[in-house]
């Protein structure tokens, strides 16, 4: 049985639930921490009266117009099936307990702690803490999936490694082991976001158009 960090609806927000991206004061986590606890996946992905606290990586390079955005797509057999060949513009995953015991929580906090965890498990990459920056929620509910999900949306700033665009591109697919990934101009972007717009004729998930519109719209 997969244990997951969860939060009420209800705590997270006491009115209606906005929709979309919110800005990084939206939602308070420190506030939050009293209402967080672990609970059953499979009984949470069916039970939208919580919500799934979700960090989300969004990995670039470059500033203004030149920034560039690492998106993927997902294999069509992927673990969650409802994402499953769509592209992506954030990498991710649930918070476990095994995350209360890492060595950063103390200092980064748990959900900040999982987000650096998460990098380095799906990426390959670990830039430090200081190059991941909160932009944001994402909190939608126009689809199954992202009904029972909270995204804690990261800036992963890249471009302090020493590395290339190319050679950050073949660690990422060794390690996610994606469809295929691509570094995406902000400005080409903004405008393939749609459904079947995507590179190929793909679409992108809900969250990624949520983050795109949010972040660079």
């Amino acid at each position: 049985m997969r244990v997951i960090l969860v939060v009420e609806r209800k705590h997270l927000f006491p009115g209606l639930s906005p929709q979309g991206f919110l800005a990084p004061d939206a939602v308070d986590l420190e506030d939050l921490t009293s209402h967080l606890f672990f609970a059953e996946r499979d009984y949470m992905e069916i039970n939208s009266h919580y919500k799934q606290v979700i960090p989300y990586l969004m990995l670039q390079r470059g500033t203004g117009d030149q920034t560039r955005v690492l998106c993927y797509q997902r294999r069509t057999k992927h673990t969650e099936k409802r994402l499953g060949g769509l592209w992506s513009v954030g990498f991710g995953g649930h918070i476990e307990p095994l995350d209360r015991n890492q060595d950063t929580v103390a200092t980064n906090g748990l959900v900040m702690a999982t987000a650096m965890r998460e990098m380095e498990e799906e990426t390959g990459l670990n830039p430090g803490a200081d190059a991941l920056s909160l932009i944001g929620f994402i909190n939608s509910d126009s689809e199954d999936v992202s009904s029972v999900h909270f995204g804690v949306v990261f800036k992963v700033d890249l471009d302090g490694l020493s590395v290339g665009d190319a050679q950050i591109m073949e660690l990422v697919s060794a390690q996610a082991e994606p469809h295929q990934a691509r570094w995406i101009p902000v400005n080409e972007l903004q405008g393939i976001t749609g459904s079947g717009e995507g590179p190929d004729g793909g679409s992108f998930e809900d969250w990624s158009r949520i983050a795109v519109a949010g972040t660079f719209g």
